[in-house]
């Protein structure tokens, strides 16, 4: 008996592997190859017992906000063109709609031409040591670390933005001019997002949380003296916002509240067109408006200083009322008996303008013998951390900057000056070390005396 021809076992279907058993003849076996189920709404189509089986569904998104998208399983993806609002990306453009599938920009932008308006509408203080008390109705507001703490709130209303962007924004407080109001530190501000509260009502119970980030800090402050503190972070636009000031320091600072008969709160903004002037607009009219502040000029104290003394290696002299400057023994120059005054400086207020002079002013003490043929002189340096009431000749920083300036002959009562404009560019906190080479001691009135104290003078170039 001879075979015939070989007998046809494909079945058509992809799904499956043919092949033929001599014993049993046809064999149909499933596999699991590629395939495709028809459907164009599907992907990665899969062989499965036989059948061809749709995979995921295709994503139809382009991505488009301007296309209603949808599949169909005969042709696939359809994007069909829609009206919804939309953003053309131009800040110039207004009410831009969908048409045609693209994004199209509305009628031009308009700003308002209108000085923004921005005022302080709510202010008051709290104290730890009353926590039941209200303070609306005070014409101070205090910012203090202890043993009494003592926190300032402030809400402050923005109308007159509009569309447009608010480029600055800035709270002005004034130093009260009362006993104590001054301070080494003028406190931090923060936003705060409840501004829920009431000035004539609020206690240190009832305070509101302060949870935003510190938005600026001041330095020291005098009395009198108009403190900006940038909030340009926290204000978008019109609208209410509040804002929180208290301090590190144990050294309270008292400003002025609205309350007060003259230098209450300030609050300036400044916004701008981002597409220049609008159509309604004059060639002769800013795009850019502001409520103004009239410029302040720039703070500088002397917050810490004492000196050292090299036959007296751990004594801190912080607390006297002068600041001593020698070479020794005339017998034995540089060694028992060098004494060298140290001055901690902080300057604030002096921003983005340029220092044009610094100068540190020292008045000789009106005691014997603080006159000297030699005034000392005067280093920048770097070590700044020394506490004034802390440290001694073994703790002294290095004296490590050049002499910035150096005097002759000091006569008691005498106001000297030293010029330390090449050390101070600008906002911050400078140190400077007083030595001498002369064994004729000079000695000077400190910050703790009752005499004229330590002053620094900074002026800046608009």
């Amino acid at each position: 008996c001879h075979g015939g021809p070989p007998l046809a076992c494909d079945d058509g279907n992809v799904c499956t592997t043919d092949s033929c058993d001599p014993a049993v003849g046809c064999m149909h076996a499933p596999n699991t190859l590629a395939c495709n189920d028809g459907n164009a709404c599907t992907t990665g189509d899969a062989c499965s017992n036989g059948r061809c089986t749709g995979g995921p569904a295709r994503s139809c998104d382009d991505g488009n906000v301007c296309t209603i998208d949808s599949c169909d399983p005969a042709t696939g993806c359809v994007h069909a063109p829609n009206t919804a609002p939309c953003d053309d990306g131009s800040a110039c453009t207004t009410n831009d709609t969908c048409s045609g599938g693209t994004c199209v920009g509305g009628p031009p932008l308009i700003c308002p031409t209108g000085v923004p308006v921005a005022v302080v509408e709510a202010d008051t203080y709290v104290s730890s040591s009353s926590p039941g008390t209200n303070f609306g109705t005070s014409t101070l507001a205090a910012a203090d670390a202890g043993p009494t703490v003592q926190r300032a709130f402030f809400r402050v209303r923005v109308s007159g933005v509009g569309t447009r962007q608010v480029t600055g924004a800035r709270v002005r407080l004034q130093v009260a001019k009362v006993t104590n109001a001054q301070s080494v530190s003028g406190g931090r501000i923060h936003p705060i997002t409840d501004c829920g509260w009431n000035e004539r009502t609020m206690t240190w119970q009832t305070q509101p949380a302060i949870d935003g980030p510190v938005l600026a800090t001041a330095g020291a402050v005098a009395q009198g003296q108009a403190v900006d503190f940038d909030v340009t972070g926290a204000i978008h636009g019109d609208g209410v916002y509040c804002f929180a000031l208290d301090t590190p320091s144990t050294d309270s600072a008292l400003y002025n509240s609205r309350e007060a008969t003259a230098g209450k709160p300030e609050v300036a903004v400044t916004a701008v067109c981002p597409c220049g002037a609008g159509p309604t607009m004059t060639t002769t009219t800013s795009t850019t408006t502001s409520t103004t502040l009239p410029a302040i000029a720039p703070v500088a104290a002397v917050v810490a200083d004492t000196y050292v003394q090299s036959d007296k290696p751990t004594t801190n002299f912080g607390t006297k009322t002068y600041l001593a400057v020698d070479n020794g023994s005339p017998s034995a120059p540089g060694g028992a008996g060098v004494q060298r005054a140290l001055l901690r400086v902080s300057v604030s207020g002096v921003g983005t303008r340029r220092v044009s002079s610094a100068h540190l002013q020292l008045q000789v003490a009106k005691v014997t013998n603080a006159q000297s043929v030699a005034g000392g002189t005067l280093h920048a340096i770097t070590g700044c951390g020394w506490n004034e009431r802390t440290i001694t000749w073994n703790t002294q920083p290095a004296i490590d900057g050049p002499a910035l300036a150096t005097l002759g002959a000091v006569a008691q009562g005498q106001t000297v000056d030293f010029d330390v404009t090449a050390a101070i560019p600008g906002d911050g906190t400078y140190c400077f070390a007083l030595d001498t080479s002369s064994t004729d001691s000079a000695i000077y009135n400190s910050r703790e005396g009752s005499s004229q104290r330590p002053a620094m003078v900074v002026q800046v170039a608009q």
